[in-house]
């Protein structure tokens, strides 16, 4: 099937006579053609949309539903009955800003073709502040790995090992930290070199003297793997591999092969965990956290985290209902012996 609205231009006229659900397959097959979390989420956000249209129109097959069917009232009566049904705000947001990106890319390639969910508002979702592992939580972590290691000793364990460390220690996403090369790393140790961030920015990571043995040790025994594979590995080859290697199924010559998968940097870190259920964005969260109670600057932990915009670092700063109410009453006390007679 052709679906035209992204493969030729179409006249506005032409398209609100369209079937509304051959523009959405047209859509997502563009868009969410993938199995990661956010095509997923895409194709359900808009299979919920279509479901509504259906019904809010009185049209027994969404199959039927054309473009006109879908217009600023209609798509502002989807918000609120999702809300209605109890959906969370933040979900109901997530609907809405696919079905805005949908109806901004026809705008897009459609001359006079109007978004019909553009002027519709979002509801206000509170920030949540992001949870974090306590320091007990990472000494038994710790504790774990060690054991783990006395049991079976191999490279492996002690790479998880070492890992769980540096994503605590630099604050990097997983896969910034699974890309990273060996070249990044200056020879003090001190620094992560040329960081790409999610924005395509670049930023250099410092790595604090806490973690220099353990990655000194580490790249030890990487050295001593990667001989049986390099009879006399060069400078040059070895700068180009990975920081962080698997040598399942490598190749030599071939320094993508060494890459950990996605999945096997989530499995390294979570395969130590203790009480809470370990990922490596976790980590992250408590290496911000943990920045921002010492520092208490946001800006500075905008910029250790590579936030292009630091409304984005604010959600670190959210605190729960039970702090404010400590906070207010130790301010009312303190108050209130400030005022009383000496």
């Amino acid at each position: 099937m052709t679906l035209t609205p992204f493969n030729r231009p179409q006249a506005s006229g032409q398209i609100q006579n369209s079937s509304l659900t051959h523009i959405t397959e047209s859509y997502l097959t563009y868009y969410a053609a993938g199995r990661g979390h956010t095509a997923r989420a895409k194709r359900l956000d808009l299979r919920h949309f279509l479901q509504f249209l259906a019904s809010f129109h009185g049209i027994s097959n969404v199959e039927k539903l054309k473009v006109r069917e879908w217009d600023f009232s209609s798509t502002q009566r989807f918000v609120d009955d999702s809300l209605a049904k109890g959906e969370a705000p933040a979900t109901v947001s997530r609907r809405l800003a696919t079905i805005k990106h949908m109806g901004r890319t026809l705008a897009e390639k459609i001359a006079g073709f109007i978004n019909p969910a553009r002027e519709v508002k979002a509801p206000k979702v509170s920030p949540l502040r992001p949870k974090a592992i306590s320091e007990g939580e990472i000494a038994e972590i710790r504790d774990l790995a060690a054991v783990r290691l006395s049991r079976k000793e191999s490279f492996i364990r002690f790479r998880n090992a070492v890992l769980f460390d540096f994503l605590l220690d630099t604050g990097l996403r997983a896969d910034e930290v699974r890309l990273l090369k060996r070249a990044q790393i200056d020879e003090q140790l001190r620094w992560i070199k040329n960081v790409r961030t999610k924005g395509r920015r670049y930023r250099n990571v410092y790595i604090t003297s806490a973690m220099k043995d353990k990655l000194r040790r580490y790249l030890e025994e990487r050295e001593q793997v990667l001989k049986k594979f390099y009879a006399k590995i060069r400078p040059s080859h070895n700068a180009a591999l990975p920081l962080f290697i698997s040598t399942y199924n490598a190749v030599p010559g071939k320094p993508e092969t060494f890459l950990m998968g996605a999945k096997t940097i989530w499995r390294a870190v979570n395969e130590l965990t203790a009480d809470s259920p370990l990922h490596p964005h976790l980590l992250r969260h408590s290496y911000a956290l943990d920045l921002l109670d010492t520092s208490n600057d946001v800006r500075l932990v905008a910029q250790a985290l590579g936030h292009s915009d630091v409304r984005i670092t604010m959600r670190y700063t959210e605190r729960k209902d039970e702090e404010v109410a400590s906070a207010l009453e130790k301010s009312r006390a303190r108050k209130k012996r400030q005022l009383s007679p000496k």
